[in-house]
């Protein structure tokens, strides 16, 4: 099931898609940032921390930390209100 909602990054409305998860629980996300699509992966390790993986990259970088967070605070704040 796909879900579309809308963060504030880099003083810009920025829209992210939810997409479904995997076998393994980790959730992928599409992160549409002016002129480019970023795929993201939040997975977490063997001590249960979370990371946000651009697929691109296929690392945690900066722009995948930061804009996981602001998924994560999205998703808390309207968690509350559902």
């Amino acid at each position: 099931m796909k879900k579309t909602f809308a963060i504030h990054y880099n003083n810009q409305e920025t829209t992210i898609e939810q997409l479904a998860a995997d076998q393994h629980g980790n959730v992928y996300y599409v992160a549409r940032l002016s002129g480019e699509n970023v795929r993201l992966e939040y997975t977490q390790d063997d001590e249960g921390a979370g990371h946000w993986i651009d697929e691109q990259a296929n690392h945690e970088t900066e722009v995948s930390r930061e804009i996981g967070q602001l998924i994560e605070l999205y998703l808390v704040q309207h968690s509350m209100n559902d």
